[in-house]
């Protein structure tokens, strides 16, 4: 039964009509939290419609309001309680392995499961792989358990992700990865020329990090570039960030829908240095 087919009785006709189809939810079949955004017409119902997400999804033990855009360096945004426990840092179990995770503290998205997925196997054994914006760790720890890395750094400006991303290496008993805590700009400098690969997951600024990028870079390595764009400009912005990598297009992902017509994207790019 959907969370509207649930509602039917308890709110008007036009109300459930205005209540979300899709929602987020991080976490197990023990505990999860889940993650809603609220229409301004429904927010003196915002209680009845988490109790009822709850009845829906009997692991969720949390229900959150989406009560700001993601911003600032932390990529956080603010997460209000609607109903459920006060303790919302939960297990999220994904791909093999598990992560613990406080949506309140950390960015993490369960929706890039799938793309975590793609590049573990794209990754080869005895590579050492760099991740820009870590997070708690999920794509570092992900490769890690999957390909015999000879190395993984993943660099991460958000103290409490940082604590997560430890705590997860512990978690799955991962070895030669390292979380460091800090700003890429002044991280990376500690690295020159020794990675085989450097993933930049952040879309919205990943573009202002190819100088980094390319410092810890060895000759012909990859820089995996993730970026906002409409399909129409697609090809004039894989020239673009080639070209100030000195480098060339190794192949393009499509990895999630943003907008209308606007993807989130992936380019692999093997630099020449």
């Amino acid at each position: 039964m959907s969370l509207r087919d649930l509602l039917i009785k308890k709110l008007g006709k036009s109300e459930v009509a205005l209540v979300p189809s899709s929602f987020d939810v991080i976490g197990s079949r023990d505990k999860a939290v889940a993650i809603i955004e609220i229409p301004e017409e429904l927010r003196k119902k915002k209680k009845l419609i988490a109790e009822a997400l709850m009845e829906q999804h009997p692991n969720v033990k949390t229900v959150l309001e989406k009560a700001s855009p993601r911003k600032g360096v932390y990529r956080t945004r603010t997460l209000k309680i609607i109903a459920g426990s006060r303790k919302t840092e939960v297990m999220h179990i994904e791909n093999g392995c598990r992560f613990f995770v406080d949506p309140r503290k950390a960015y993490f998205s369960q929706r890039e499961a799938t793309e975590r997925a793609r590049v573990a196997a794209d990754v080869r054994e005895g590579d050492a792989v760099m991740v820009f914006f870590a997070g708690v760790g999920a794509l570092p720890i992900l490769m890690a358990k999957k390909a015999r890395l000879a190395r993984c750094v993943g660099i991460e400006i958000n103290p409490d992700a940082v604590e997560s991303f430890r705590k997860n290496m512990i978690l799955n008993k991962t070895a030669n990865i390292e979380a460091v805590l800090g700003d890429v700009r002044e991280k990376h400098m500690a690295y020159k020329d020794s990675f085989d690969r450097v993933l930049m997951p952040l879309p919205e600024t990943s573009e202002e990090f190819l100088a980094e990028a390319l410092s810890v870079l060895k000759r012909g390595g990859i820089a995996s570039v993730y970026f906002f764009a409409a399909e129409t400009e697609l090809k004039e912005r894989e020239k673009d960030i080639a070209g100030k990598l000195n480098g060339t297009v190794f192949k393009t992902v499509r990895v999630l829908p943003y907008g209308p017509r606007i993807w989130k994207y992936r380019t692999d790019v093997v630099v020449k240095k």
